[in-house]
């Protein structure tokens, strides 16, 4: 049974290095074959395209989202706590937040057909988002707010345009790893507080950022908590040294590693002219002081 409404699509025609608009394309193509109105949402520049999904919403029955984390991010901004469908075609660098949700990666030809028949069948899953509100205003994100140095680590991969693919992030945490700084950082969990001076604070609702780096390998989607890490401060030796650990999730054994799960989570800057500004789903979000809530079944997200 299709649904009412139609479905918007955005695309990102440089994700992937070209692969987005392939993908876009093969998408259209399936949506419109299975009988589908689409609207094309796509613009020259993201933020762009997020202001005019954000508008379409409420009107849309589903709003198909190809590229990268960016991209898929702004489809979050525009459909959490509504009731329009979202759906995932992976073609960037990271993927995490596809990856993070369990969806398929490498085929985007794949993932098109998937998440088209998936819509006509009208099958999705809900799973968690997080709201998050700090001085500049409100959003939503669905994978991981980094806080410390991996916010720096992704602000400066974010700037480079090579290497291509994880990589980059690689390079990226090793020049910033290399002159580390902590920040002294106030954390507050559903009403609990306590001060540390850290590494980094990653605020999590799925596993992975920064290209398949397992910062929180037991984090669930669906389990309305947020796994708080908390990573103390360490000499850049020893900070170097946690690099392949995270990438494979073996960090968590560490004793300079916490872990602690919240439905509320408020995180603030205690001094100091080191103020890493928070990224989430690998975006730059306002300054500190953040509250991240998670709101259970805020996304249904097309499988």
């Amino acid at each position: 049974m299709s649904p009412r409404g139609p479905v918007g699509l955005l695309v990102n025609p440089t994700a992937g290095r070209g692969a987005g608009r392939a993908a876009g394309t093969r998408v259209l193509q399936a949506l419109r074959g299975l009988g589908h109105e689409v609207v094309d949402l796509s613009a020259q520049d993201v933020a762009t395209a997020a202001r005019s999904a954000r508008e379409a919403a409420l009107d849309l029955a589903a709003l198909v989202v190809v590229g990268g984390d960016g991209m898929v991010h702004a489809g979050v901004e525009a459909v959490a706590g509504t009731a329009t469908a979202l759906g995932i075609v992976p073609a960037g660098t990271g993927n995490d937040i596809a990856r993070g949700l369990d969806l398929p990666l490498g085929d985007p030809t794949a993932s098109a057909a998937r998440v088209a028949h998936a819509l006509h069948e009208q099958r999705y899953r809900a799973v968690d988002a997080v709201r998050v509100t700090h001085a500049q205003g409100t959003g939503w994100y669905a994978s991981i707010l980094a806080s410390g140095v991996d916010a720096l680590i992704n602000e400066r991969a974010n700037s480079w345009r090579w290497p291509p693919g994880p990589a980059r992030y690689t390079l990226a945490a090793l020049r910033e790893l290399a002159v580390v700084r902590g920040v002294g950082v106030r954390i507050t969990l559903d009403g609990r507080s306590f001060e540390r001076d850290g590494l980094l604070v990653a605020v999590a609702n799925t596993r992975c950022y920064g290209g398949g780096m397992l910062m929180a390998p037991d984090a669930d989607a669906t389990d309305g908590l947020l796994d708080v890490v908390v990573v103390d401060e360490v000499a850049p030796l020893a900070a170097l040294r946690l690099l392949p650990k995270v990438r494979r999730g073996a960090h968590l054994r560490l004793p300079v590693v916490h872990v602690h799960r919240a439905r509320t989570v408020v995180l603030e800057h205690l001094g100091g002219a080191h103020r890493p500004r928070p990224h989430a789903d690998g975006e730059p979000l306002g300054d500190l002081p953040i509250t991240c809530e998670v709101v259970g079944g805020a996304l249904r997200v097309l499988v």
